[in-house]
């Protein structure tokens, strides 16, 4: 269990120690083992992190995937699960938001691009427990997860200076193999965490050309575990998640895609974590609704300029609202000739507050190769171009219970000059990215050596649409004249690659990557004035992209019966965009975001494969990173401690069972960014997972999680806290043992 008052212990505890020396050894020694089996090599993975269909070690940097065969046999049901098999990333989450992104090598929220289908995921609008994020995806309707660990953002474009998470969603052809032409199936799945039960059914077909996928998906859950006596907020939640895609091949050279992606869902909570001597009652009911349309066609065009077209056009749009009613005193009915209303009278509050985006886009990206005997070229290059409509409407009102009187002008205090409703806390914004990029793999001679460079020009303008809700305090030109104004923004990015077959199976890379995040619709213009608590959030229309440069160098080994690879890299980041004080007006504290950090964050990442025979096989990945801000010295809290993954699998001879065992092992943390912030002891987690086929057409799979009941906190949870702050660091403790069971049946 960690302390309130220091969560580090006095020194790492023994037995902890050992478990990560063995974990290290072990990745150290499995992979070179290996090189002395016989030729029976570990299945190839291809990924589309580059807009080229590449193996993981034909690319000159790092990129992580987890594909549906892992995605299906680790009982992954929430993308922030994902991370489990993945030291050095990690997922941000808020109480009511839900996931928060992820964040790579300690670098996250809008600053790491999310990308399903080519489609870009809504941002992420921080609004501390009431955060809106990015968790509307359903895990059943996904392939595989791609991680680009640093700057992405030539390939990818702005919001991917610390990388990116590419999501393919399923085809046909997943589901209609051995030469099917129908496939039904049912799953259901449950898990003792969060009182999970998910349901969902499939149906693919092939007609003639045309192939489709219908898929639907339910969920039901609860809060989660918490394995101490304080419980989180009481939660019931439900989810509906479609998925149908059609892939139309009318000739060789002509593929047609449709897909239609759609997600609800609605969380009741009872935030208990509220109440206090003004709030007797209090209930959140949240949804997020996101639908997605897209059209994509590839072409084998066997032109003079192009092998492969692909162009897309889709639309999205991401709907979150969160409504809260209270029971609490109201201080919005006083009667200034009536001293008795002084105190405030009972009132039944609601507040609905929403954040709203709309996504239209289009892109084309193109490849060719061609080539001598000296030099052989792939090459990509495209266009995109999307413009995003961003609102967050609020609304709030008091209904006082003895009278029924409304009021919709909110003081915090008594004779506090209110918030007025409804109003907006920054303008509704139309966003407009258009880029164009290129970049080519050239291979020299017999194609030991591989230059890859490439560039990318963004154009970015973002266009605010005042009106009079904007403020609900006062006119933000009230307090220092400033003004909302509209951003234009022009960059080009860069990036070099270069990768050297040392032997036939031993290659070395190194890659040096820009990345670039102009600042959005909250940073550049939030106005907004709390009278009562005398503060403002005012617009600054000086501010600046922020950029990154990553340089990363590596070594990757292949034998005959597995693999090992190690990356160490540098990534700079600069411009950092952060809220500070920048003086008073008329008593009025003035808030406002600025360019104001630069951040050094360095580290190396080591992976290995060993398959010992037809039936064992071992895996590891450890990360180790230092991050510390350049403007004060102190270290990043951001960057998790040193973590290692350590997995044992077996599948019998047959195929018909199966199992893996994983060991988790993370470090202390006591480098943080000052003295009053927790630290973190260090922990060893294991997991069991099994699958077992009933036959021929059911599986059955299962997971014990946390099998020995180990109390620990992820650092991801507990980063940033004061140490003091006991009932959230008990609050972020994670669930103690608990069971995950799955049923798949084809039809």
């Amino acid at each position: 269990m960690l302390s309130t008052s220091n969560i580090k212990s006095p020194a790492t505890p023994p037995a902890q120690l050992r478990k990560l020396s063995l974990a290290l050894a072990c990745s150290l020694i499995a992979p070179t083992i290996a090189a002395q089996g016989t030729p029976e090599r570990v299945e190839e993975v291809m990924v589309t992190a580059t807009l080229l269909p590449r193996s993981v070690d034909e690319i000159a940097g790092t990129v992580s995937v987890v594909g549906l065969d892992e995605i299906e046999r680790q009982l992954i049901e929430d993308l922030s699960e994902v991370t489990r098999l993945q030291p050095g990333v990690t997922m941000d989450v808020a109480s009511r938001g839900g996931n928060q992104g992820f964040a790579i090598r300690g670098i996250g929220g809008n600053r790491v691009l999310t990308v399903i289908d080519g489609v870009r995921s809504s941002d992420i609008y921080a609004a501390g427990p009431s955060s809106y994020g990015k968790d509307a995806f359903e895990m059943d309707d996904l392939r595989a997860v791609e991680i680009i660990r640093g700057p992405a953002s030539v390939l990818y474009g702005a919001d991917a200076m610390g990388g990116a998470v590419i999501l393919r969603s399923k085809d046909p052809r997943d589901y209609l193999k051995n030469g099917k032409s129908s496939a039904l199936s049912v799953r259901s799945s449950a898990s003792s965490v969060n009182d999970l039960l998910k349901t969902g059914v499939s149906y693919a077909f092939q007609n003639g050309d045309i192939g489709s996928v219908v898929q639907f998906t339910k969920r039901n859950f609860e809060e989660m575990e918490s394995p101490n006596e304080l419980k989180l907020n009481p939660q019931d939640g439900q989810s509906n998640a479609w998925l149908w895609k059609s892939v139309w091949q009318p000739s060789e050279a002509h593929i047609l895609r449709l897909t239609i992606d759609s997600s609800e869902e609605e969380i009741a909570t009872r935030i208990d974590s509220e109440l206090s001597g003004s709030v007797l009652e209090s209930n959140g009911m949240d949804s997020t609704d996101r639908l997605r349309l897209s059209l994509n066609h590839s072409w084998a065009a066997d032109l003079a300029f192009a092998d492969q077209v692909e162009t897309q056009l889709h639309w999205q749009r991401t709907d979150g609202e969160q409504r809260t009613q209270q029971l609490r005193t109201s201080y919005s009915f006083i009667n200034p000739r009536n001293p008795q209303t002084y105190g405030g009278t009972q009132a039944q509050r609601y507040s609905d507050f929403e954040f709203n985006q709309e996504t239209a886009g289009a892109g084309i990206t193109l490849t060719k190769q061609f080539g001598n005997e000296g030099l052989q070229h792939a090459m990509v290059y495209g266009f995109s171009a999307e413009r995003t409509d961003t609102a967050r409407p609020r609304q709030r009102c008091d209904i006082q219970v003895s009278t029924g009187d409304l009021a919709c002008a909110i003081p915090s205090y008594p004779f506090a000059s209110p918030e007025v409703f409804p109003n907006k806390t920054f303008p509704d914004t139309a966003t407009t990215r258009a880029g164009i990029f290129w970049q080519d793999e050239i291979s020299v001679g017999d194609g030991a050596l591989r230059l890859i460079p490439g560039v990318r020009y963004d154009s970015y303008e973002m266009d605010p649409h005042t009106d009079a809700l904007v403020n609900g305090g006062g006119d933000i030109s009230n307090f220092g004249g400033y003004q909302i104004v509209a951003v234009e923004e022009n960059h080009a990015s860069f990036n070099f690659g270069a990768l050297y077959d040392i032997t036939p199976s031993t290659t070395a890379f190194v890659q040096v990557a820009e990345g670039y995040r102009p600042p959005n619709f909250d940073e550049s213009n939030q106005a907004f004035v709390n009278l009562g608590h005398g503060y403002a959030t005012v617009p600054n229309p000086d501010l600046e992209a922020e950029s990154s440069l990553g340089i990363e160098t590596g070594l990757r080994s292949e034998f005959a019966r597995g693999n090992v690879g190690i990356a160490i890299y540098h990534n700079a980041y600069d411009n950092f965009i952060e809220s500070q004080m920048v003086g008073q007006v008329n008593g009025i504290s003035l808030f406002q975001d600025s360019n104001i950090g630069e951040v050094e964050i360095y580290g190396a990442e080591l992976n290995g494969s060993w398959r010992v025979n037809r039936s064992w096989q071992l895996r590891s990945a450890i990360a180790w990173s230092r991050g510390e801000d350049k403007i004060s010295g102190r270290p990043l809290d951001s960057v998790s401690p040193l973590t290692a993954v350590i997995s044992t699998r077996f599948d019998a001879d047959s195929g018909r069972w199966g199992a893996e065992t994983l060991l988790t092992l993370a470090s202390d943390q006591d480098r943080v960014s000052a003295p009053d912030r927790v630290t973190g002891e260090a922990y060893a987690l294991v997991d069991l997972v099994a699958y077992l086929d009933l036959g021929t057409h059911a599986k059955l799979r299962a997971g014990v999680f946390n099998l020995f009941n180990t109390d620990y906190a992820a650092w991801n949870s507990i980063k940033g806290l004061a140490a003091v702050d006991s009932d959230n660091i008990a609050k972020a403790q994670a669930p103690g043992t608990n069971f995950r069971l799955s049923l798949n049946y084809e039809f």
